[in-house]
């Protein structure tokens, strides 16, 4: 995964893919990202984020992060217990990464679930996909780790969420930033 400056990066801020595999190819990650991503052998970043790690690991066999192998640290979520589905995080009580492995396009049918959870995934492809598996009205939490311990910029996720959902409230709270949005009926 590569950024604008040609330096390795993580999935929020690369632009495009070089596939070596014999040949290189480039495949460009500036508008969808995980629907162009290909089932891949070994994936390379640098500071992925840990829905992203949760996530990618179902389009390689191994994730490698900066030199070593990328690992899910458990993070307890600063939400009380939600019926959702989680996406990024398998530390909340809906359908989940422990209860099914999922990428995209998600196996659920449009409209099933009443809220969901989004954990340090920036993907304009899974917003989308959350936008089309929560019912209308449902509200929607995107939750980043502050700057300060590892995670994205709040306002990049502000501005992610924003495009599918009406952004009702942000806050922050034991070094998480929750935004919280509700599907436009």
């Amino acid at each position: 995964m590569i950024d604008s400056n040609g330096e390795i990066t993580n999935l929020s801020n690369a632009i495009k893919l070089e596939i070596i595999d014999g040949s290189k190819e480039i495949i460009s990650l500036a508008y969808g990202k995980l629907s162009d991503i290909p089932k891949l052998n070994v994936l390379i970043g640098r500071d992925f984020l840990q829905g992203e790690v949760l996530f990618l690991k179902n389009y390689t066999d191994f994730l490698v992060d900066k030199n070593k192998l990328a690992s899910v640290i458990p993070i307890r979520l600063p939400l009380n217990r939600q019926d959702a589905i989680c996406v990024g995080t398998f530390n909340c009580y809906g359908v989940s990464f422990k209860d099914v492995i999922f990428s995209y396009p998600f196996p659920f049918r449009d409209s099933s679930f009443n809220s969901a959870i989004i954990f340090e995934v920036l993907d304009l492809d899974i917003i989308r996909e959350v936008n089309r598996v929560v019912k209308s009205g449902s509200k929607v939490y995107m939750i980043l780790r502050d700057r300060l311990f590892g995670g994205a910029d709040p306002l990049e996720g502000l501005r992610k969420l924003s495009s599918k959902f009406k952004v009702v409230m942000v806050k922050e709270k034991e070094g998480f930033w929750i935004i919280e949005g509700a599907k436009k009926r």
